[in-house]
């Protein structure tokens, strides 16, 4: 043979040599599934969420004389009997935001005052104050003497209602049928500590008892020396008196000149000249201590 013929019958026995071991070698199958691989380090924290709204304000407690700190305002109350001889009863004395009244002058009076004005007692007339919205504070007062001044109560109140607070006070005249005298939400905001403010109050009719002023009809003293009185002469649920509305208290009656058709006289009234009385009824002193 030729050299070249030679190299070419080489070349050849060569690639045919090459193909058959790559055939050996691939079946067409996939090799085994390797071993798992190391599990990656944890990732990073994420940031923090924003804030999340305020809350809703609490309701204020119901009885500000029970507060220990510093953020509440201290009054004190005193009335004094302007009468010549009307003791005033136990007095119902509360702090209050606007909006409250306990009473309307040509309005019914509610049961709560009706048992004040009829027989002495505060307590219902403070109990329905207590659950008005504007309620803030209650206290009751001790009865006072006529021509005296009776003992300090003490109001205290958040002081943010300072501003704009109101403050009423009821007694009865317990020498007659239904008469009362007091503050009606009076204005005293914005008092600075150590300040005094001072009113005088009328007499007012609650409606609800005809002013017969005998002694089965009324609790106090002069009823008690002509044989009646008591707790049987006070609060009664029939109402008798034909306005049946608050108004103006006309003054005691008496038995004086009761015998002269001439004159001013009621045949079965019990009280004498000693139990009239004019207006003004009370002074009420309110001081703000703190």
């Amino acid at each position: 043979m030729k050299p070249n013929l030679l190299k070419l019958s080489a070349l050849a026995l060569l690639v045919t040599l090459a193909a058959g071991c790559a055939d050996d070698g691939d079946d067409g199958l996939a090799g085994p599934q390797g071993a798992p691989g190391q599990v990656g380090a944890d990732g990073s924290d994420g940031s923090d969420g924003s804030d999340g709204s305020n809350g809703a304000d609490g309701q204020d407690g119901a009885d500000g004389n029970n507060g220990q700190n510093g953020n509440l305002a201290v009054y004190t109350v005193t009335i004094t009997n302007l009468t010549y001889g009307q003791p005033f009863s136990p007095a119902s004395v509360v702090a209050h935001e606007p909006g409250y009244y306990p009473f309307v002058a040509g309005e019914s009076a509610s049961v709560a005052l009706e048992m004040l004005a009829e027989g002495g007692s505060p307590t219902a007339l403070i109990d329905e104050a207590s659950t008005a919205i504007q309620f803030l504070d209650a206290q009751q007062g001790g009865g006072t003497p006529p021509r005296m001044m009776g003992s300090e109560t003490t109001l205290v109140v958040p002081m943010l209602d300072a501003d704009n607070l109101r403050l009423s006070v009821l007694t009865m005249l317990v020498d007659t049928n239904d008469a009362f005298t007091g503050l009606n939400a009076m204005d005293i905001s914005n008092m600075t500590v150590g300040q005094k403010v001072a009113f005088t109050t009328i007499s007012w009719d609650s409606g609800t008892e005809a002013n017969i002023e005998t002694a089965a009809t009324m609790p106090g003293p002069a009823a008690q020396s002509a044989g009646g009185g008591g707790a049987s002469a006070g609060f009664s649920d029939v109402r008798d008196d034909r306005l049946d509305v608050v108004h103006v208290h006309r003054g005691a009656v008496t038995q004086e000149n009761a015998d002269d058709p001439s004159r001013e006289g009621l045949v079965t009234s019990i009280l004498t000249e000693g139990d009239r009385w004019l207006n003004p009824t009370a002074r009420v002193v309110v001081v703000r201590t703190r």
